[in-house]
């Protein structure tokens, strides 16, 4: 469906491809996961999906490209936290992903339940990245020169 740049219609996957291919960003589908985009952006791994119930709700995730030893999860919590508790976006938190070692994540959420305009779909995906990207500069500053220990 052609939708004007003013008009409100439901934000789908293919629409999400749609303007993101019209700002000039690659991305790659994913055969295993086919509700999912992927892409790289600042060198860190970004998803963009569709969740709820009526799959409206626009999810943008991404992962710092840094993994942390189990040994720093305190540490990393509290980081997440101070970053949580003094903003409103994005949500950050880390997550186990194996025996040893913890991801660090941010994500966004913007519902478009009733749809939105091409220029919202936009809003939302940049608000994504910049304020996701925002907390891992935030992270890695923190962190100055430990950053070198984080992923031997």
């Amino acid at each position: 469906m052609a939708v004007t740049d003013a008009q409100v219609a439901p934000v789908t996957l293919e629409r999400v491809q749609e303007r993101l291919t019209r700002a000039g960003y690659a991305y790659i589908e994913d055969d295993e996961h086919p509700d999912v985009l992927r892409a790289r952006f600042d060198d860190y791994r970004f998803h963009f999906l569709l969740t709820g119930d009526e799959r409206a709700v626009l999810q943008t995730r991404g992962r710092w490209n840094h993994s942390v030893d189990i040994s720093r999860k305190v540490e990393m919590i509290k980081l997440c936290n101070e970053w949580n508790m003094n903003r409103v976006s994005p949500k950050v938190y880390v997550r186990r992903e194996s025996e040893g070692l913890l991801g660090v994540y941010g994500e966004t959420i913007s519902d478009f339940r009733e749809g939105g305009t091409d220029a919202q779909v936009d809003a939302s995906i940049e608000c994504g990245l910049s304020t996701v990207i925002a907390f891992f500069h935030s992270l890695e500053e923190r962190l100055g020169p430990e950053l070198d220990d984080l992923d031997d």
